[in-house]
């Protein structure tokens, strides 16, 4: 079965891209001095995918979104809790 037709995978492939784009971005921010936008941007799509898991009812994606933050809380200083 397609992803497409699976919202489960669906949401689970985009949480665990978006996830590595924020790592990457993170080291070129921190290590490389770009632009910290980008990763903005990353944590804006991590959110999103959150509301997203938890509005279709996928909460073990939304869990796992929602353990991450709170684990990472102190290299994106945005908080402990997805808002």
């Amino acid at each position: 079965m397609s992803d497409i037709l699976n919202p489960r995978a669906h949401l689970r492939r985009h949480w665990w891209q978006a996830k590595a784009d924020f790592w990457r971005h993170w080291q070129e921010c921190f290590e490389a001095g770009a632009d910290r936008a980008r990763l903005l941007l990353d944590l804006g799509t991590i959110r999103s995918l959150y509301w997203q898991a938890l509005g279709q009812g996928i909460l073990p994606v939304a869990k796992a979104i929602g353990a991450w933050w709170r684990k990472t809380a102190p290299v994106h200083q945005l908080g402990n809790t997805v808002i």
